[in-house]
């Protein structure tokens, strides 16, 4: 059972990472530093969550909804996450 546990751990925190990255690749729109700054930012620091969210409003409507889209469902992944942590 926590071999299971530890493969399913494993497997969303990956998924979590890939959606991340797709986030920050969206928000950079083509600046590879820019990217790389908020891929390797903590994301829970304050001064790293206002940055990401002054370049979410340069961004144009369609970009928005995509960035949209995948915010809510890595919040979904996160919400699994804890569910599996307090197993």
């Amino acid at each position: 059972m926590r071999r299971n546990l530890a493969r399913a751990y494993n497997a969303l925190m990956a998924e979590h990472h890939k959606v991340r990255a797709a986030h920050m690749k969206i928000l950079a729109q083509g600046d590879a530093m820019l990217e790389r700054k908020l891929l390797r930012a903590n994301e829970d620091d304050e001064a790293h969550i206002e940055e990401v969210l002054i370049c979410e409003e340069r961004l144009s409507v369609s970009q928005r909804r995509k960035v949209y889209k995948l915010s809510s469902y890595g919040r979904k992944i996160e919400k699994l996450v804890d569910a599996l942590l307090k197993l």
